[in-house]
């Protein structure tokens, strides 16, 4: 599929509007040149990318401005990609963070590696559901938001720079956090990397663990 002036691969079960909008040409008799086109589309070129290889390559690639990714998630759903599956909720999302703790065996006497690509990923579907998402109790969604934004800002070893700063600032403008929250969350400071290396490695390593239960009122 052409999209601006740049071919693509697109896997169409993975973005279902092209789906639709090739058959829709193919019906209509618009369909007039060996590869589809479609007008440019903002950050397509991430978006076929992140969809194809995992929700966190975005952070990865988009520019670490609020207002890009407003216009990415935006894009999705409008692309009709399934970012978060329907009935999933913050509680979920956490449990995937969690996943991406090691874990001991006892009887086996090793250790576990926990998967934190499903991690990284969730924490796109967490900034997603903080730009688009409806939440249907206030205090409770907002104490649950807050549980998971302070796992991933507390977690640099398992979340990198830009993941933590994006996740941070979409919950600071959808929730309004109480000074107690704030001073949890400040407690970890998120800095730009020295390096010029910013991309996370999908491997694991240990982490720092945050002794928290994320259904609990800490405000």
């Amino acid at each position: 599929i052409q999209v601006g002036a740049t071919e693509y691969l697109v896997d169409t079960k993975k973005i279902p509007y092209f789906e639709s909008f090739i058959n829709f040409q193919q019906k209509s008799g618009q369909n007039t040149t060996p590869v589809p086109v479609h007008n440019d589309i903002p950050f397509f070129h991430v978006i076929n990318y992140g969809v194809s290889n995992g929700f966190r390559q975005f952070f990865r690639r988009m520019p670490t401005q609020l207002s890009d990714y407003h216009i990415l998630c935006e894009r999705l759903e409008f692309l009709a990609v399934e970012v978060v599956p329907a009935g999933r909720k913050i509680h979920d999302i956490m449990l995937d963070f969690r996943g991406a703790k090691n874990d001991y065996d006892k009887q086996e006497r090793r250790e576990i590696q926990g998967n934190r690509s499903l991690a990284r990923d969730s924490a796109f579907r967490l900034l997603y559901l903080f730009l688009l998402g409806e939440f249907e109790s206030g205090a409770r969604d907002s104490n649950a938001a807050y549980q998971a934004t302070l796992f991933v800002v507390s977690h640099p070893r398992i979340f990198r720079y830009r993941t933590r700063k994006m996740v941070k600032e979409a919950f600071e403008e959808r929730f309004v956090a109480s000074e107690k929250q704030r001073d949890s969350l400040d407690k970890w400071p998120i800095s730009e990397p020295s390096s010029d290396r910013w991309e996370e490695d999908d491997v694991t390593t240990e982490v720092e663990d945050v002794d928290m239960d994320f259904d609990s009122d800490w405000s």
